[in-house]
């Protein structure tokens, strides 16, 4: 390793990117203060062989326990310097980014065949890989295989329609003006271009090229690089490597999950799934914006990184390298509702895991000294936060929706909040959160759960007794009223907000807002296909749906040309008063039920993701074994219900809206 950093990491062989508000002659001076000093070494570069060109067909299957079977077609493309890059880019979009792409549409909207399905083009500098991937039901995997390829066939065969391609181009373009529209992303930018290409106007001339694309380069590109006869492919099911076929796999594979009351009244899960030698540990402890206050807004996240800093038997560095050493990791984070502390490590190191978390959790030392820096850096996420325009939009709305709440706060906090905070604060927080009424702990993988249910027994046999910090059930309500702001940016886009107040996770309306929200929230849906795709309003423009514990609010957004503002916004609203009065249509109910169900099922796949929901679930009041009855709750909302629910919430009359003009 020592001599891996002393080859590669010199002089010659860097390059430093600066975006934002900056005197260039200042940083200029200031990098070389930094750097100047730094001599140059004779490097050798690394010299790659070329790929061989893939000649014939390559196949692979793997068994894997899953209740899904996945497939993916591979083949071989040139590198990113290559002048057909920007035709390979849009021909992956055309097939398989969002919704409203060919693949989507005919494998999943059309022969239900797809519970997810996806095309992309990676590149290096020097060769790439062009790739089709997708999620089915073991029975239908060699149905959905000929379907895929029937679908490159016909692109290969007609290309694109001339306003499919438009489509293509306009969405690729709106992708990488948001990306340019912070620091960050132009810093990002202007450093992936002369790292693969060495030019300091690549994204110019990609962008370039992209807007000079025609349906024929598009065919010629599927035809030149798409041949079957140099494709790889690759099965992951339950049952595939023997037979080339898969077969359903009976519920039995999902991890045999047991809840426990420890002796302290800590709540631990357990979920026993020997597939894999990998476990995963889970503590989450409630706190974040319910538990804070204007004040000491945000101090859930500082005090969360304050955790890795040390404790009374470990220094920050032992903390960053214990179980990263072992092929593991370690999760210390918080959201909007609660403390998460956690670790994904092999079989056999579970124990240490638990251990390290433990001790995180009882003996955090909260050095003094570094959190100035935790909480600069927490700073520098909000302020990033004001750079995009939908953000500030969000932000905006959310603080309307929920005045007097507390969710009118994020998990971030204020400016203002957090360079206030101090460590007697972040010490009342983590007090007042880290007891065994407040808490819940889950381990999922290969384990025993009478074996587990003692280790950690041991590990948090002195966590303090207490209560929760937030009690179930108990709703925020607001006096703040629906009415209309108009905030500026130093930006080129204009964004429209019409957010609505509605109900929290616990209460049975958010399953059909969560509807709603798939259904409108794609580039199938009728937000899309009528504002940008009929009308030309829109860059983007979409739904999201915010449910919390006690409180929530749903959000329609568009961006859009600053002279469209007016337009734009009059048919969201629309929309929007369409939606209030007559719900979703049947065929929109449906595919939002598919898009819902295809989620629902790719979370379970791996300890972490069950790790997490389950104890989620169980902390937020819902249960652990919540996610098991949610199919049964979707399939029962009617249409009707649907409509009543859109009804009670939806319509200009409740609507808060804001929109975020250039200055």
């Amino acid at each position: 390793m020592y001599g891996f950093v002393q080859r590669h990491y010199v002089p010659n062989n860097a390059f430093i990117v600066i975006s934002g508000d900056v005197e260039t002659a200042a940083v200029l001076n200031t990098v070389r203060s930094l750097f100047g000093d730094w001599q140059r070494r004779a490097f050798d570069p690394v010299l790659l062989p070329s790929e061989p060109r893939q000649l014939g067909t390559r196949h692979a299957a793997k068994n894997f326990a899953t209740e899904l079977t996945r497939l993916a077609l591979g083949w071989q493309i040139p590198g990113e310097n290559h002048a057909d890059k920007p035709a390979i880019d849009v021909l992956a979009f055309l097939l398989g980014s969002g919704r409203s792409s060919r693949l989507y549409q005919e494998l999943r909207e059309k022969r239900s065949l797809a519970h997810y399905v996806w095309a992309g083009a990676w590149c290096a500098p020097e060769v790439g890989l062009f790739n089709i991937e997708a999620e089915c039901n073991p029975a239908d995997a060699d149905k959905l295989q000929k379907g895929m390829l029937e679908v490159v066939t016909e692109m290969q065969k007609n290309g694109p329609g001339r306003a499919e391609l438009e489509k293509a181009v306009r969405a690729t373009l709106s992708s990488q003006m948001r990306t340019l529209s912070t620091v960050k992303g132009q810093a990002g930018s202007l450093g992936n271009g002369w790292l693969l290409t060495g030019s300091l106007d690549y994204q110019r001339q990609f962008l370039a090229a992209i807007s000079a694309l025609t349906p024929e380069v598009i065919r010629d590109a599927a035809r030149r690089y798409l041949r079957p006869e140099v494709m790889s492919t690759v099965i992951v099911g339950s049952d595939v490597e023997t037979t080339g076929k898969t077969k359903a796999t009976p519920d039995s594979a999902r991890p045999d999950i047991q809840r426990f009351k420890l002796k302290n009244g800590l709540i631990l899960l357990v979920g026993e799934n020997p597939r894999l030698p990998l476990v995963s540990v889970r503590t989450n402890f409630l706190a974040g914006v319910l538990a804070e206050t204007d004040t000491s807004a945000g101090v859930t996240q500082i005090s969360a990184q304050m955790l890795l800093k040390g404790t009374k038997k470990r220094i920050a560095a032992q903390i960053a390298s214990e179980l990263e050493n072992r092929g593991g990791s370690l999760i210390c984070s918080a959201d909007a509702h609660r403390y998460m502390i956690g670790a994904d490590v092999m079989l056999g190191d579970e124990t240490d895991a638990l251990d390290l978390i433990a001790d995180l959790i009882l003996n955090p030392a909260l050095p003094q000294a570094q959190l100035a820096d935790v909480k600069k850096r927490q700073i520098a996420n909000i302020l990033e936060e004001k750079e995009d325009p939908l953000t500030v939009a969000m932000r905006k709305a959310r603080r309307e929706i929920f005045a007097g709440q507390p969710f009118h706060r994020t998990a971030l906090g204020t400016e203002q909040s957090v360079a206030a905070l101090k460590l007697t604060d972040c010490r009342a927080m983590l007090h007042a959160s880290f007891t065994t009424g407040n808490g819940i702990i889950s381990v999922f993988g290969d384990v025993k759960a009478s074996v587990i249910k003692a280790q950690v027994e041991k590990a948090f046999a002195k966590l303090p007794r207490g209560n929760r910090q937030i009690a179930l059930g108990r709703e925020y309500h607001t006096s703040s009223k629906p009415a209309a702001w108009t905030e500026h940016l130093d930006k080129e886009q204009a964004v429209i907000v019409v957010g609505f107040r509605t109900v929290g996770l616990e209460d049975r309306d958010v399953h059909a807002l969560n509807l709603i929200d798939e259904a409108c929230s794609d580039m199938g849906s009728r937000l899309f296909n009528r504002i940008r795709e009929e009308l030309g309003l829109a860059y983007y423009v979409g739904a999201q749906n915010f449910a919390a514990m006690g409180a929530g609010a749903f959000y329609f957004y568009v961006g859009t040309d600053p002279k469209k503002v007016k337009l734009a916004e009059k048919e969201l609203m629309a929309q929007i008063n369409d939606l209030a009065a007559n719900g979703l249509h049947s065929d929109e109910i449906d595919r939002a039920r598919v898009t819902w169900r295809s989620s629902w099922l790719r979370s379970q796949q791996g300890n972490t993701g069950m790790a997490d929901i389950c104890a989620w679930n169980e902390i937020n009041g819902l249960g652990w074994d919540h996610f098991q009855k949610l199919p049964g709750i979707m399939a029962d909302i009617s249409s009707r219900e649907i409509q009543r629910v859109a009804a009670k919430f939806f319509g200009e009359k409740k609507a808060f809206i804001v929109r975020v003009l250039p200055k």
